[in-house]
């Protein structure tokens, strides 16, 4: 491929806040992972926690923005904490439309769309437009602002693409937002479209068909045009491909066959890179986000291993859509990238769908709903992942999970970044229920829901804790299952790995009970829990056989939580510590 030649533009971008020596020595005493004893390769080092911006904080500020607040509100969640790199984009949800002046054919600068009139989509896109706006007037760059800040705070700051996103045009493929292209407008014909939907399943179909076709070499151009522009312009430390906004890259059934275009693009990149960082005296690294199993990578032509063996990536990001997998085991990665200088760094997003509406009742409110991942699963699925050799962690979406579920999830920064200071942390280890997003690419099928009766049904959930290990440091362990349609009648029986639990919220007769749904509370003994592979084992020991058939009882959610004493869990108030307790 024949790389296309841009201008390069500097742009005023003030003082820098910081001395580059107090950036350096922040950066060399960052600590390691627990793999740091692999080969050291580009990167020089593991991140401990990589943090997604997939947006940009100007959409959540009114104008205007002052330089000062573009840093403060991009960086504040991350001093003093593990967060060692930062993946920008290089516009809002940026597929099409960048930040900045760019010169890439068919892209376009987000404020000559704004001030053309296009079309906004919502007034985030409104704030957004008008503090870039405000900023560029200044005679500022907001991105060279993000570039200092990180390098002040010994931060490495990436640059990332979504390879394929969506959040610009509706399902017709109409343009319904301001972070739309002319390069998407005029070449229809580049996208997968109905005849490329062909033996989808029907959600999936509907998705994918606005999305661009990757067999054609000016769709590929265009991705790698906007990674050369960037690097070239800015000094970041390297550039992520989202293969995950959003997993759709050939024909329906012709992912297989495209499998070496998509690997002599990879490698064409890693080429480009190597000669930018030739010119800028530094090596730049190639991160990609992938789906979260090497199979499901491989149904969309991507072929990570032969990445990984070539040594053309120097990051993999395991993920979800969306979703995240509290389930998810990346022991498959590790061993893929073993004695390989390819840091595997597994994603994990904001929410989960839960079969309940986590207290919240509401006419008309009904379960599935997406959920906030809370701390204490935080720290389980953290563990699994430390555990299963990963790298280090990556978060998706977190800049927008308190505005988005009212819950500040920032907190758990300061303990998933280290898996000694995670070991005896509080977690809960959540089963996951059945998943549609992306059958192309993610598992579907999950343990969750399932019907419960008189036969047992087993149910497996791996746990990262070493409860035998951790000795008088455990409080309580809790098995809570959510059930719809059970009854007072209706006799539950749980077991885990062959111990049968004691209720302790049963069922009272004559007691008020309006729901259709209930949660049943279980007491483990800590010596019952194994360190990895547990069985729990539910069957109804009595049924209520009048409504049974018409409405059999499903399990929609099974957590199994660990609770440590404090110091080492939170403080609670013991009994009378508080007046009247």
């Amino acid at each position: 491929m024949k790389r296309r030649e841009f201008l390069t533009s500097s742009v005023a971008a003030g003082a820098a806040v910081a001395s580059l020596t107090s950036a350096a020595s922040a950066a060399a005493t960052s600590p390691q992972s627990s793999t740091s004893g692999k080969p050291p390769g580009r990167l020089g080092r593991s991140y401990r926690i990589i943090w997604d911006y997939n947006h940009g904080e100007e959409s959540f500020y009114n104008p205007p923005m002052e330089p000062e607040k573009i840093a403060q509100a991009h960086f504040g969640h991350f001093e003093g904490t593990p967060v060692d790199a930062i993946m920008v984009p290089l516009g809002p949800d940026c597929g099409y439309t960048v930040s900045y002046p760019t010169k890439v054919k068919g892209v376009d600068f987000i404020l000559d769309r704004y001030n053309r009139g296009a079309k906004l989509g919502g007034i985030n896109f409104w704030r957004h437009a008008e503090n870039l706006k405000h900023i560029w007037e200044m005679g500022r760059d907001p991105f060279q602002i993000q570039v200092d800040e990180a390098e002040r705070l010994g931060i490495d700051l990436w640059f990332r693409l979504s390879m394929n996103d969506w959040h610009h045009a509706d399902t017709e493929g109409n343009v319904v937002r301001l972070i739309g292209s002319q390069f998407f407008i005029d070449h229809p014909e580049f996208r997968l479209g109905e005849a490329g939907t062909k033996g989808a399943p029907a959600g999936l179909a509907d998705s994918i068909k606005q999305f661009q076709d990757y067999a054609y070499p000016e769709v590929r151009q265009l991705r790698m045009d906007l990674m050369t522009e960037s690097c070239e312009r800015y000094d970041a430390r390297g550039f992520e491909y989202d293969f995950m906004r959003c997993p759709a890259y050939f024909k329906y059934g012709q992912e297989e066959q495209h499998v070496p275009v998509m690997t002599e693009f990879v490698r064409e990149s890693r080429r480009i890179l190597d000669e930018i960082g030739k010119k800028k005296g530094r090596q730049l690294g190639l991160s990609v986000r992938v789906p979260n199993t090497i199979d499901g990578a491989r149904r969309l032509g991507l072929d990570v291993p032969t990445w990984i063996h070539e040594e053309l990536v120097d990051l993999v990001v395991p993920s979800t859509f969306f979703n995240a997998d509290l389930e998810e085991n990346i022991t498959e990665w590790a061993e893929l990238a073993r004695n390989t200088p390819v840091r595997i760094n597994p994603a994990f997003e904001e929410g989960y769908n839960a079969g309940h509406t986590g207290g919240v009742t509401r006419c008309f409110y009904k379960p599935s709903i997406m959920l906030p991942v809370t701390t204490e699963m935080i720290n389980g699925i953290a563990a699994r992942h430390w555990r299963n050799g990963a790298d280090g962690l990556y978060l998706f979406n977190w800049f927008g999970t308190a505005p988005t579920y009212d819950y500040d999830n920032s907190s758990a920064l300061d303990d998933i970044g280290d898996p000694l200071r995670l070991k005896y942390k509080n977690k809960r280890y959540v089963v996951m229920r059945r998943d549609n997003s992306f059958p192309n690419c993610l598992p579907v099928e999950r343990q969750l829901p399932t019907r419960i009766d008189k036969k047992t049904t087993p149910i497996s959930i791996d746990v990262a804790d070493d409860l035998k290990e951790a000795g008088t440091r455990v409080k309580r362990v809790q098995l809570h299952a959510h059930l719809n349609n059970l009854t007072v009648v209706d006799e539950l029986e749980a077991r885990l790995n062959g111990q049968v639990l004691e209720c302790t919220n049963p069922m009272q007769p004559g007691g008020y009970d309006p729901r259709s749904s209930s949660w049943q509370n279980f007491e483990i003994p800590p010596d019952a829990v194994r360190h990895g592979k547990n069985e729990v084992a539910l069957r109804m020991v009595k049924q209520n056989d009048r409504i049974v058939k018409e409405l059999p009882i499903e399990l929609a959610d099974l957590e199994l939580f660990i609770e440590y004493e404090y110091p080492n869990g939170p403080w609670l108030s013991p009994p009378g510590y508080v007046p009247r307790t």
